[in-house]
């Protein structure tokens, strides 16, 4: 074995785990709660939509 091997491949194995993790880490209840939130997963209707979006009209 090398060194770059060695080295090479304990880099790989530290952001590995460093990779896992940090994508434990999760948003507050607080920035997932919004009322303003990007319906990105459809899972909300659309006439919510259409309400927020009048809301933010009439604020103008």
């Amino acid at each position: 074995m090398s060194w770059n091997t060695i080295i090479f491949g304990g880099m790989f194995i530290l952001s590995l785990f460093i990779f896992i993790n940090l994508s434990k880490v999760k948003a507050s209840k607080k920035q997932l709660d919004r009322p303003d939130r990007i319906n990105r997963f459809g899972d909300k209707k659309p006439e919510d939509d259409i309400k927020i979006i009048r809301g933010l009209d009439e604020n103008k």
